[in-house]
């Protein structure tokens, strides 16, 4: 499943002119991956670094039965990006599960 998702994201945005170098992730390969993600459904939010689990800024995609996490950073030239091989799927956490452990 993250590989065929990883797949579809490479894919889109390679069709939207992003080629294979998608630095910039903030002004621009973020806001066209949540874009995507709004129209396939997902409630999307960006989680500050300070918040997020992998400690990197991150776009954070939820559907009822996915929660989609996209870090991204800054490499060794000081531009942000985003690589997608650091995706993570899982189920999303219930609160009634918690309730009952």
């Amino acid at each position: 499943m993250k590989d065929e998702l990883i797949c579809r994201l490479e894919t889109f945005l390679e069709d939207q002119d992003f080629g294979k170098n998608w630095d910039g992730a903030y002004q621009d390969a973020v806001p066209t991956l949540r874009r995507y993600l709004d129209a396939e459904g997902y409630l999307t939010l960006i989680m500050h670094e300070l918040e997020s689990e992998s400690r990197d800024t991150e776009l954070v995609a939820t559907k009822e039965s996915m929660v989609i996490r996209i870090p991204w950073g800054e490499d060794s030239n000081g531009k942000s990006v985003v690589n997608l091989r650091r995706i993570e799927v899982r189920r999303p956490k219930h609160p009634e599960a918690d309730s009952q452990a």
